[in-house]
């Protein structure tokens, strides 16, 4: 991600984002239109760089924490009411969630689907390289959007089910109503087989890896996919990628790294970041999330967090740069094993999961794992896949998401004298749209 910094200062498509009527909020200013290869490659990688950071303020929302009464002032300002699910009522000091930098992106990536094409001084592999990619931007940016702000895929209402505006082309006088969670998600899907089809990049240099290549393509289908539960597709896009890529990080090894750094052998794609450190020094590990460790032969316990001296642990994969992860091997492995127990493969799903256990765990733990795991019925098998889930992904902005797309189980946050209930099935599980976003577009209550 370094390298993004280099083109900063670039001045290509000055977007002003102000208040205004139009829905996206998007005047240019003192346009430059870019020409050559280099100049779009730069516009591509400010879209990059816009790429909305969601996971800190996600994970709050999650049974992975419990809030620290004793975090400073401006933390519990900025993440109380997130924590508490207090969508309706935020504090003036509560952070956003993001919005328009989802748009931004896409804002780039529409121009370079546009007139990419067109760019002189590059040679065709790497303009329709960069065309690709901005396709699984668009693609990716929608993804998320769709996730948090319109209510989860079911295949049965999901072309009644009011989703997020689609964006596609430069016009700010277009009327960006909401679309369908159905019509996002074909958008999506579309998306993804056109940026695939131009893509030649397997994998970037580090430095470089925060771009999408062909490996993060697939990743991106595989996990669209699994939220559909279209589990065939799942799994045949999950094996594409691990045909490319299966690197896991051996844990067992002094030198290994968290898996989730930007440099670790199983990172396919290190765009978004993991918990900020505001965040981290605002919460404490969940005792949910404690209990599903083995403390002493689950080797991701004294990687992933790290006591603070009072009993209590505070989370180690964040707070640093150096933490960038959209799509890592790990996820892949549990994709594949979840798709194939759902279709009744129980011994191929046994294996991916025990393929990255045996990465996780004390050889003497790992072998009683595998004893134990190799009569569960299929939905014993599927709860411990969700549950490694748990414990693999955490604090990397997949727990949020998988909570909406299994059972939305009952939370309860606290924090001093205060305490918030999320019921199963709560209404909250969907963000609402920001009061901001509504206010500059009122197409967005129709």
């Amino acid at each position: 991600m370094k390298n993004l910094k280099k083109y900063i200062h670039i001045l290509l498509l000055a977007v002003l984002f102000t208040s205004c009527d139009d829905y996206l909020d998007v005047k240019p200013v003192d346009t430059v239109i870019p020409e050559t290869y280099k100049e779009f490659r730069a516009l591509m990688t400010r879209g990059y760089e816009l790429s909305p950071a969601e996971n800190s303020k996600l994970s709050l929302r999650t049974d992975q924490v419990r809030f620290d009464a004793s975090a400073w002032e401006q933390n519990v300002a900025a993440f109380k009411d997130i924590y508490l699910w207090k969508d309706q009522s935020y504090a003036p000091t509560t952070l956003s969630f993001g919005w328009q930098p989802f748009y931004k992106s896409i804002f780039y990536a529409n121009h370079i689907i546009a007139e990419g094409a067109n760019a002189t001084k590059g040679t065709e592999e790497e303009v329709n390289q960069l065309q690709g990619e901005a396709y699984l931007m668009r693609a990716l940016m929608h993804f998320n959007l769709v996730n948090q702000y319109a209510p989860h895929f079911d295949a049965t209402t999901a072309a009644a089910d009011k989703g997020v505006p689609i964006s596609t082309v430069i016009d700010l006088e277009a009327n960006f109503a909401p679309s369908t969670v159905a019509e996002v998600y074909a958008l999506v899907e579309s998306d993804l087989t056109k940026g695939l089809s131009l893509l030649s990049v397997e994998a970037y240099d580090l430095g470089k890896n925060y771009r999408f290549t062909k490996t993060a393509a697939t990743a991106l289908q595989a996990r669209v996919a699994l939220y559909k539960s279209e589990w065939a597709n799942a799994l045949a896009a999950a094996k594409t990628t691990l045909t490319k890529k299966s690197d896991l990080e051996d844990l067992n090894l002094a030198e290994s790294l968290i898996p989730n750094e930007y440099n670790s052998k199983e990172n396919i794609m290190a765009l978004e970041y993991g918990m900020n450190s505001a965040a981290i020094n605002s919460v404490f590990v969940s005792d949910e999330l404690l209990a599903v460790y083995d403390v002493d032969n689950d080797l991701r316990f004294a990687k992933y967090y790290a006591d603070n001296g009072s009993g209590a642990y505070v989370v180690s994969k964040g707070a640093n740069d150096k933490f960038r992860c959209t799509f890592r091997t790990s996820e892949l492995y549990l994709i594949a094993a979840e798709a194939s127990a759902q279709l009744d493969e129980l011994d191929d799903a046994r294996d991916y999961l025990n393929q990255l256990k045996a990465k996780r765990l004390k050889p003497d733990f790992y072998t009683l794992e595998v004893a134990r795991t190799a009569n569960m019925t299929k939905t014993e098998l599927i709860s411990e896949i969700l549950t490694e889930r748990y414990r693999e992904l955490a604090f990397e902005g997949h727990r949020w998401f998988d909570l909406r797309r299994t059972t939305q189980p009952e939370i309860t946050h606290v924090f001093k004298t205060e305490t918030s209930i999320l019921k199963q099935g709560d209404a909250r599980y969907t963000l609402p749209y920001p009061q901001e976003a509504i206010s500059n577009n009122p197409n967005l209550l129709n």
